[in-house]
């Protein structure tokens, strides 16, 4: 009798001794996970923080999608122009492509005049033929393709002749002037380049725009290659 008083004692004492270890093993659960949020909602605060003070609102580190160093979309590259700066007109070069164009279009043509229109985007040329017919063409600045023209000019005999003069006392082409042109104003845009008469001599007179955006006038003795910039002849 006394032998299963005892055995049931311990089993009592036993499963007691169990039930305080769970409950101490449940609160010690409890306690960790309330620092564990406590120390979470902490980080999450920092951080918040430290988002409101990036320039870019997000968290230092936080990757943009771009590396680094080069410019998000919209952007200029650096060196590149922006939309803004950009200017009608071109270089030797690309006078020498329109005019190409418009003498192939033109057979025995002589140009007279090149001009920048629509911002650059075309070139209006005229040219004299061997008749002392003026044609206007326009050549498409970046492919050199004609897409508009020939057309002729209907012009007076009086003007026809005037022309034919302007051609004949011109020793220099439309490509050695704008040569010239080029090496008086380096880096300069030509906008326009026109065969003339100045003075009782037969000039190029042409319209630049300079690397700094200023407007400059250079002609070019048609006749000795002589260049007067802004009313300074060198």
């Amino acid at each position: 009798m006394y032998g299963g008083r005892g055995t049931k004692t311990i089993i009592g004492t036993i499963l007691a001794g169990s039930a305080l270890f769970a409950a101490s093993a449940c609160a010690s659960d409890t306690q960790s996970g309330t620092f564990a949020a406590q120390r979470d909602d902490s980080r999450a605060a920092a951080e918040k923080i430290a988002g409101l003070a990036s320039p870019t609102g997000m968290p230092p580190g936080t990757p943009t999608g771009y590396p680094t160093g080069e410019p998000s979309p919209g952007e200029p590259s650096p060196g590149e122009p922006s939309p803004g700066d950009a200017s009608p007109g071109a270089g030797a070069a690309d006078l020498r492509k329109a005019g190409t164009a418009a003498t192939e279009a033109v057979e025995g043509g002589t140009i007279i005049s090149i001009e920048a229109e629509d911002d650059g985007r075309l070139w209006e040329v005229h040219v004299v033929g061997s008749d002392g017919v003026e044609q206007q063409l326009d050549v498409d600045a970046e492919s050199g393709d004609v897409v508009s023209g020939p057309t002729a000019e209907d012009d007076e005999a009086e003007e026809k002749a005037r022309l034919m003069a302007l051609v004949k006392g011109a020793e220099l082409t439309y490509e050695e002037a704008a040569e010239k042109v080029a090496t008086a104003v380096p880096g300069g845009k030509i906008t326009e380049l026109s065969l003339d008469r100045h003075e009782g001599k037969v000039v190029w007179e042409a319209d630049v725009t300079g690397s700094d955006g200023t407007k400059q006038e250079v002609k070019v003795d048609a006749k000795d290659g002589t260049v007067t910039k802004n009313g300074s002849t060198s």
